[in-house]
């Protein structure tokens, strides 16, 4: 009996989705290929790697390309139990890298003989909603809260542009009522200037003196 991997499969980019994996040892990468895109909903179409990862999912192997590739086994060619040699083998899964880039990882939890009757690979258990394929992955919110903390933080930008423009106007009416105030004082100044109790000026030469009482006048 043929032996079988099963593989957790979770995205990179987005939480709470996963797909558990059974794979026959005998099976190729490129099947395993055609399962994880069975399972997640996408078109298949599009060229996909594995790669061998180490415990921080960082490559560490050879790339096992879909696609005829310089540089890459051929992922059809190429029998997964021929290529696992750790207990918690993990392998990094790219789909679609000159579009949508996204990136999945297949980490291997149970090993056990293959069961009569069972056609593999298939998928052994699916737990949440996977994401549309045609969007960004890295613009993907999955945590609730971080959601609301985003839509908070808008939120209290706006009121701030608000608060500033608020600011500005009020700064902008003071100096106008500073100009005004200005101007009324330098209004005031030529009203004294100009304002003269006994009409236009004198010329003191012009003033006849006999005509200037002193003191109480007589009747």
């Amino acid at each position: 009996m043929s032996l079988v991997f099963r593989f957790r499969v979770t995205f990179e980019d987005v939480d709470n989705v996963v797909r558990v994996i059974d794979v026959s040892a005998s099976n190729t990468f490129k099947d395993f290929h055609h399962k994880i895109q069975e399972a997640i909903g996408f078109d298949n179409i599009q060229e996909a790697s594995f790669f061998k990862a180490n415990d921080i999912w960082r490559k560490d192997g050879d790339e096992f390309c879909t696609e005829g590739k310089e540089d890459a086994r051929e992922a059809g060619a190429c029998e997964l139990g021929k290529f696992i040699d750790d207990p918690h083998q993990k392998f990094l899964y790219i789909y679609d890298p000159k579009n949508g880039d996204w990136h999945l990882r297949a980490e291997l939890i149970k090993l056990f003989r293959a069961e009569a009757g069972n056609t593999y690979p298939h998928v052994f258990k699916i737990d949440g909603v996977a994401p549309k394929q045609f969007i960004d992955p890295k613009l993907i919110i999955s945590d609730p809260s971080a959601k609301l903390f985003k839509e908070a933080d808008s939120l209290i930008g706006g009121l701030t542009d608000d608060i500033i423009k608020d600011e500005i106007i009020e700064d902008e009416d003071d100096l106008d009522d500073d100009f005004d105030e200005d101007e009324d004082e330098d209004e005031i100044e030529d009203e004294k200037d100009e304002f003269n109790l006994f009409g236009d000026e004198v010329d003191e030469s012009e003033i006849d003196e006999s005509q200037i009482n002193d003191g109480i006048p007589t009747e």
